[in-house]
């Protein structure tokens, strides 16, 4: 599993287009002219920017809209080739907090301060975890900010405000911790300041209504911070324990990510996303609705294209050619065993720490 938007976004730039020399179709911005890993698509000479320009199918599109075209196809193209290289079972757990049956009858006496759990996770590589939603269990009407905090960072994580209206009410949430961004690994934090609210939770206290699940790869604890009033992370020294019940039961999925993994090895995917991102471009003539000098240029072309797209097998009559789409299945086969060999555990790959462009 990756996040799909930041792969998009951190991955454009790895790959990119050469200026044409022809100044009518010189029309290329820095994003698209930029190419991390040094591959340029129109070193194919198929791929041709004027083909582009004249074969999509808006033809009065202005330089920025063609600009942001292309910008969305090498995205797509990102998030094809990782989606071909991680598409492999990646769930690891998921649950409630607590999943027994509780009676809601007599309710808690919160101190003053910070009151939640803490959220360690397991040193394995490429675990994430999303709090899916929140189940609150509370006495009265009143309103709070769940707070979300992680010790590399002082200010919070996520913050939401939070009404109370019933004894049993759900909280969408979908906070995603991947690894990526500011923070990585150490411990999380989630839960309110008690101090001054209008609601108390409900005890668990009836049977094994207080009976904490237990995760894969994650390590839950109640906490208390005496007298904590503000909105960053608290001193950790000052943590205590708690033994009341908060009123909030999280849903948490667990499951292989690698959002983070492919963030910072970009240049292992250069290669494929920039044959896939050919290959679209080539598509782009194929399937043209346009109707001037060029699209008729390029349709001339289209054996020639399909060829270069599909290839051939050797005959009397042809010559062997591989095709990009085999060389990008050849590609995705050499990242599927890189990130095979991560799993197991061989980090010192040498594919790993540098990869051959050519």
């Amino acid at each position: 599993m990756f996040t799909a938007t930041k792969i998009a976004d951190g991955l454009l730039g790895i790959v990119g287009f050469r200026q044409p020399y022809n100044p009518n179709y010189a029309i290329l911005d820095e994003d698209n002219t930029t190419s991390l890993s040094g591959l340029f698509v129109n070193d194919n000479s198929y791929a041709k920017i004027e083909f582009l320009k004249d074969t999509q199918d808006y033809k009065d599109i202005s330089y920025e809209e063609f600009n942001a075209l292309l910008k969305d196809m090498q995205k797509s193209s990102s998030i094809s080739i990782c989606s071909q290289v991680f598409n492999e079972f990646d769930f690891i757990d998921r649950g409630l907090i607590y999943k027994n049956a509780s009676n809601k009858i007599e309710v808690e006496t919160l101190p003053n301060g910070f009151v939640g759990y803490k959220i360690e996770v397991s040193q394995a590589k490429n675990t994430a975890f999303s709090i899916n939603r929140v189940i609150l269990d509370f006495s009265g009407t009143g309103t709070f900010t769940l707070l979300l905090f992680n010790t590399g960072k002082k200010g919070a994580l996520q913050s939401k405000v939070i009404t109370i209206t019933s004894d049993n009410q759900v909280e969408e949430l979908n906070w995603v911790l991947d690894n990526t961004g500011t923070t990585y690994k150490g411990d999380y934090y989630i839960g309110y300041v008690s101090t001054g609210i209008a609601v108390s939770p409900f005890k668990r206290e009836w049977n094994n209504a207080n009976v904490m699940s237990n995760f894969k790869e994650l390590c839950l604890e109640k906490v208390l911070v005496n007298n904590y009033a503000g909105n960053e992370l608290f001193n950790l020294d000052l943590i205590d324990g708690l033994s009341q019940d908060t009123g909030l039961n999280l849903d948490i999925s667990i499951y292989d990510d690698y959002t983070d993994f492919i963030l910072n090895n970009k240049m292992l995917f250069a290669k494929a996303i920039s044959l896939e991102f050919t290959i679209r471009c080539l598509q782009m003539y194929v399937s043209s609705i346009r109707s001037n000098a060029n699209e008729r240029k390029s349709q001339e072309l289209y054996q020639k294209i399909m060829i270069e797209i599909e290839g051939t097998k050797g005959s009397d009559s042809l010559i062997s050619v591989t095709g990009l789409r085999e060389q990008a299945i050849g590609e995705i086969t050499q990242l599927k065993q890189e990130v095979k060999k991560l799993k197991m555990g061989f980090t010192k790959s040498r594919q790993i720490l540098t990869y051959s462009l050519q």
